[in-house]
Formats: C-alpha cells, sequence, structure tokens
C-alpha cells in the first residue's frame, strides 16, 4: 500500500481522479484531466517545498467550480493511515499534514501564476476522506443535484457509494493485482441519480 515502484502510487488514485472529472464535466466547462501549470517567470514561491518544474501537473482542473469563470485546480491523494509515518499521530492529523503536503506543493503556484483556486483531495486507502475534500464533494454534490433536479441526498449517496468502489478497487490492485490497469470510462451523463440509489438499494 505504499510502495512507490512500478507505478502504484498513480495506479491508486487514477480511477478517483477520472470519476472526480467525469462528475465535473457534468456541471462545469473547460474541465481536463493532468493539466499542464503555466511555467514559471521568475516567480518566487513562499514555501521550499513548491512545484516549480516547469511541466508540473496537477489531476483535474474545471472552469466555474467554485468561482464563476475562474479555473479551479483539485490535486489527489491517497494515503495509508497505517503507514509508519502516520502511525504516531491522529487520523485527523494525518488528513491535515497530506493536504498541507499538496498546499505547499501547488497553492502559491496556482494563486499567483495560474490565477486559480486549488484544494488538495485527500482520502485515506480505506474510504476517509479529508475535510477539503468532503467541502469539494458537498458542492459538486450540491450542483449535480440542482442542475439534474433530482434530491441531493440521492446524488450524495450515489457519488459516496461511486467513490468508495473506486478506493477499493485501487486497494485491490495495490494489494493483489497487476500493475497493469487498463482504462476505464465513466459515462454519467443522463443517469437518473435517485432511480439508481433507489435500485442498488444504497442508504441514504
Amino acid at each position: 500500500m505504499t510502495c512507490k515502484k512500478g507505478g502504484f502510487v498513480c495506479i491508486s488514485h487514477d480511477e478517483v481522479r477520472d470519476l472526480t472529472a467525469s462528475m465535473l464535466r457534468e456541471v462545469c466547462r473547460d474541465v481536463s484531466t493532468e493539466p499542464t501549470l503555466l511555467p514559471l517567470n521568475g516567480e518566487h514561491m513562499q514555501y521550499m517545498t513548491a512545484n516549480t518544474a516547469n511541466e508540473a501537473r496537477v489531476d483535474v482542473s474545471a472552469r466555474g467550480f467554485w468561482t464563476r469563470g475562474q479555473r479551479a485546480f483539485m490535486d489527489i491523494r491517497i494515503f495509508d493511515p497505517m503507514a509508519a509515518c502516520h502511525r504516531r499521530i491522529s487520523l485527523e492529523a494525518a488528513h491535515q499534514k497530506n493536504e498541507q503536503d499538496k498546499i505547499r506543493s501547488y497553492g502559491d503556484r496556482i494563486r499567483n501564476v495560474d490565477h486559480g483556486s486549488f484544494t488538495p483531495l485527500v482520502f485515506t486507502t480505506s474510504g476517509g476522506m479529508g475535510p477539503k475534500a468532503k467541502c469539494f464533494y458537498s458542492r459538486l454534490a450540491a450542483v449535480m443535484a440542482e442542475k439534474k433536479h433530482q434530491p441531493r441526498s440521492h446524488v450524495v449517496a450515489w457519488m459516496r457509494c461511486r467513490l468508495s468502489f473506486s478506493l477499493l478497487r485501487s486497494a485491490l490492485l495495490c494489494l493483489r493485482g497487476t500493475r497493469y490497469s487498463p482504462p476505464t470510462t465513466i459515462d454519467i451523463a443522463g443517469l437518473n441519480y435517485q432511480a439508481t440509489v433507489v435500485e442498488s438499494g444504497i442508504l441514504v
């Protein structure tokens, strides 16, 4: 679960990235996965750990999510709460630590160079979600429910179920599968969330 070789770090979050991008396409414009950030032109970053590479990328971007017309950037991290570096701190502190790591890497650059907003989407391998990720998906569910004219509770239930299965598949792949993960297409256009939740027996 903590192996950094063979592509496991990327494999563990690719499905969550694709699912998030698919949901954003339902309510936002100009959604892209792994967008390249604008190159630096002598700008000074606040933190020494900031990513200053010319080809730096984040996981997902969408225009008009938080603020009309502004581009929102999101980067996903899935960490193992049982890893050695997290054993001596609480789960809440581990979430905050991982969120701050992402903010130090990208927040200043995105705010001052790309003139966008940055949200770290932090999960645990067992399905937990960081505070900023909860806020993000809560907002996303509300906008999707409003656009589709469906109950927000059913959209939230469907979203939580899909995210949980994505994290579970990623964890099983890292533990038991091969390093090759075939690409999956996630099409939710025209999906009736209420009917799906009711037919699947998902608790609201």
